[in-house]
This record gives structure tokens, sequence and C-alpha cells, in this order.
């Protein structure tokens, strides 16, 4: 009797615990044998959640302990076509298709709001093709009252939509059905609003009214990515602090769920780093602030990478004062370059002879080789300080003749900056980037290479400089890691652009002029 009853209260926990998870049954008798994958939609992506093979009849189960989450889901044929099925708190219920009309015969039990999403399926197809076909009829329709009667013909079809669209909130408006199918809603603007201005903060302001973007159950459909972007790239104002606020209240919202969360923080993080857009550095610092502090799932390796990334980063974002910089100028002549060579060569032996010398390390040696340089420096005969300069506008322009880009790009810039820009008071920083001194042949060959670059191209324009300071520490202060690399300054030496090519660099003065 005890074994009895024992074995009753296993059935009934086991019983229990399916009731908890899914049970999904398909029965396509057309694929006997066949596998079929069930998944869920992710943006427009099909991620595969399960497996079956159908038996001989065509029949089999997809089934799990724990509830799958809500949303959108799929069920994959052998084909390589797929048909949809809401996945909702109730997940035990058949399926039954036939391949001649995935839609139209597709056919479920045991889930009323499946059926009523494969009927709304079928509806949504039905109309749209009559849409298309009354669409087709006005754009070569040429009588104004025959148009005047297709489009009352569209209006009709547009009122039935509406029609359908509150059937459905009002009979499943607690499901993910309801949800999903508001979510794919449109905001209308009201026909009273007609200044274009208007129009735009009212779509704006009211463009997650239908989605709800602290509902994870809509991260399981073809959209919510769209969506997110589309207001962060078409609707919030280009600048830092507007994104910033943006993606703050889209954080916040994700809260709601640890995976939405999760999702939310690294897809903005990710679409701002890689961002082409000029003050896209900004938002991803911002972010990164944030990813360091609550990214739990993150590698303490990353963040720490990361962390040192950002100090260079936030040396030089838009908007902030630029670094100091003290660079030597080269001369503006000829004649003047050509004796620099001379003490050049001279410390070209020096340090030589310092590099053969085995018995000590290169972080030893390193003090007598940065004496020298700073013994060739004073051979130069003016000096420049970044915030003792006084011009409208200043340009950085870090380049070196070693870089293929810089060859090309500089004498170019050279003439545009000169030809369009001469009226405004706007001086260019051409700064030299030297080489390491681990390889002293190597870096002096650098030095002589730049003299040769600045006398073939007659760099020597009044507001053209040629500086340099291996001292400077400018690939720290500036985040330089490759050439050219350009900063537009303001007159207070706040940076207003950075990381654009040169030609944009002058469309912007030229812009900022005409404003004024």
């Amino acid at each position: 009797m005890k074994r009895l009853i024992l074995t009753v209260i296993v059935l009934i926990f086991l019983g229990q615990a399916w009731a908890q998870g899914y049970k999904i049954e398909v029965k396509m008798k057309q694929l006997p044998n066949e596998q079929l994958i069930l998944g869920h939609h992710k943006n427009d992506n099909l991620i595969p959640d399960d497996t079956i093979t159908l038996n001989s009849k065509g029949y089999g189960v997809f089934k799990g302990k724990k509830p799958l989450k809500e949303g959108l889901y799929f069920i994959f044929l052998p084909s390589k076509t797929y048909f949809d099925i809401i996945i909702d708190k109730d997940q035990q219920f058949m399926v039954e298709n036939d391949t001649t009309d995935l839609l139209k015969n597709l056919k479920i039990t045991g889930s009323d709001v499946n059926q009523a999403f494969a009927d709304y399926q079928i509806f949504v197809s039905e109309q749209g093709q009559k849409m298309r076909d009354l669409n087709n009829q006005y754009q070569a329709e040429t009588d104004k009252a025959k148009k005047e009667k297709i489009k009352k013909q569209m209006d009709e079809i547009n009122a039935e939509y509406e029609k359908k669209f509150n059937e459905i909130m009002t009979k499943y408006g607690d499901s993910f059905f309801a949800t999903f199918l508001k979510a794919t809603k449109e905001v209308q603007i009201p026909d009273s609003i007609t200044d274009r201005r208007e129009q735009y903060l009212y779509y704006k302001n009211h463009y997650f009214d239908n989605f709800d973007v602290s509902d994870a159950r809509l991260l399981y459909t073809p959209f919510y990515e769209k969506k997110i972007d589309f207001y962060l790239d078409k609707l919030v104002v280009p600048d830092p602090d507007s994104i910033n606020a943006a993606c703050d209240w889209l954080l916040t919202k994700a809260q709601s769920d640890p995976d939405l969360y999760k999702y939310m923080l690294i897809h903005l993080f990710n679409k701002y780093a890689r961002s082409q857009m000029m003050i896209a550095e900004n938002v991803y610092v911002h972010l990164a602030d944030i990813y360091i502090e609550k990214a739990t799932w993150s590698t303490d390796s990353f963040k720490n990478e990361l962390k040192t990334k950002l100090v260079r980063k936030k040396n030089c974002l838009i908007g902030n004062q630029a670094k100091p910089l003290r660079m030597s100028v080269l001369p503006k002549d000829s004649a003047a370059i050509e004796n620099l060579r001379i003490p050049l060569a001279d410390i070209k032996q020096r340090g030589l002879e310092i590099e053969k010398d085995t018995s000590r390390t290169f972080d030893e040696k390193l003090p007598d080789l940065s004496q020298l340089v700073a013994e060739y420096l004073a051979y130069f005969p003016d000096e420049m300080d970044l915030y003792n300069e006084h011009h409208k506008y200043t340009i950085l322009w870090f380049m070196t003749p070693e870089c293929s880009h810089c060859r090309h790009d500089t004498p170019l810039f050279y003439k545009e900056f000169n030809d369009k820009l001469k009226n405004v008071d706007v001086v260019v920083w051409s700064i030299f980037m030297e080489g390491n001194l681990d390889n002293w042949a190597k870096f002096t060959k650098e030095i002589n290479d730049w003299y040769d670059f600045v006398e073939k191209h007659h760099f020597y324009s009044d507001k053209w400089y040629n500086v340099w300071n291996p001292f400077a520490n400018y690939r720290f202060k500036y985040d330089i890691s490759s050439s050219p690399v350009l900063y537009l300054l303001d007159e207070n030496k706040k940076i207003i652009a950075k990381r654009i090519g040169y030609e944009q660099a002058i469309e912007i003065i030229q812009d900022l002029e005409k404003e004024q």
C-alpha cells in the first residue's frame, strides 16, 4: 500500500512539473521522419530552442520542464521555410499544418490566442493584397471620380484593420499576442498638427506609446532593436547630452528584466563603440562607465582593459578643453631646415654609440638618448605653446611621412586650407609624429624624412606650422594610435570636432563663419 501511494505521489509531482514547462505537439503528415526546429525571433536572427524528429505519421512533441520565455516563435522545416506561433503563458497546445500553404493550413488547438494569431495572419495577408491591388489601380487611374471611389475602398480596408485590432485588444488584451500587435502599430499624428516641427515633437514624444520598452517579451521579436535604433538615430537630437539622456532612459526601462538590461547595455555599448558618428565617442565613454559598474557578467580583465582605454579617451572628448601642448617649430625656410641636418648627423652617431653598449638595458640607456633629443631641440629657433597662441580656430594635424595616407592627404590639405580659409583666423599645427627611441637609426631617419617632406611641398604658409616634441605625450593626451588624425579647436581651445577629414574641418569652419 505504501509503495502504491508513493508511486501516485511521484506521478502527481511529475505531472505538475511538466505542467509548468512546455509541451507543443506537432502534426505534419507530409513530413514523416523529418526534423523540425522550434526557435524564437530576436531582431534579424532566428534562434533555435528545441529540436524533434517526427515519427512515421508526421507526429512529434517539443517539450521541456522549464517554460519557454514568452515571445514570437517559429517552427523551422527541412525545406528551410518556417511559420510563426505565439508562446504565451499557456505553453501546452497542438499545432497542425500542411506544407502546401503554411499560412492558410495552420490549425492550433488548445491555445485560443495562437489560433487567433493564425487567423490574424491570414486576415493581414488577404487585406494586404487587396490594398496593394487598389493602390495600383489608384496610381494608374486618371479619372478624378474613379480615383475617389478607389480611395474610399482603401479607407474601408484601413477601417477593417482598425476594427480587427480593437477586437483583439478587447478579447486578448492580457496576452503577448495583444502586446505584440500593439507594438507594431505606428503612432498617428493628429491631422490638426500641421507644423513640421510640431509633428516631429509629437511623433518623438509618443513614439513609445504602443511599444513597451520594458517588456522583455518584445525582445523575442524581429523589431525590438530596430525600434530602439530608429529612436536614437532619427528622433533624438544628435548631441552627446541628448543621446546620453536617451540611453539612460532606455537602460532604466530595461531594469525590469535582467536579461533585457544585459541586452540593452551591450547593444548600446557596442552601437556607439562602432559608430562613425563624430560625437559617438562621448556616448561610448558615458556607457563604458556604466558598463564597468553594472556589467556583472563581464570579466575583470575586460573591465580593466576598458578602464585603461577610457583614461585616454576622456582626455579628448568633443566639448572638452584640449590638453596643453608645447612644440618646437620647424623654420619656414629650406636653408634653415638644411642647417638642422648638421647637428642631427652628430646626435645620430652619438646615439648609435649608446645603442651599441651591451652592458646596459634599453631602459638604462633611455635617459642618455632622451638627453640627446633635448640637446637637439635646442637648435630649433622657436617654440609654440597651445594656450599662448590666440586664434579663432586651431587645427591639430597629427601626421608622419612614414604614413601613406599622410603623404597623400597633407599636400592636399595644405592647398585647400590656404585656398579656402585664407581670410579666416585659423592656424594649423602639423604635428610630426616621430618614431620610438628604441631604434635610433630609424628615429633619426624619420626626422630627415620629415625635413624632406616639408621642403618638397613648401609647407611654409604663415598660418601653417610644422612642429614636433617627442616629449609632449600627445599620444596619451589626444588618444593617438594611428595617423593622420585631425582635431579642430575653437578660440578657447575647446574641441569642436575630431577624427574627421580635412575637407570636413574646412566645411565646419566655413559653416561657423556663415552663422556669424
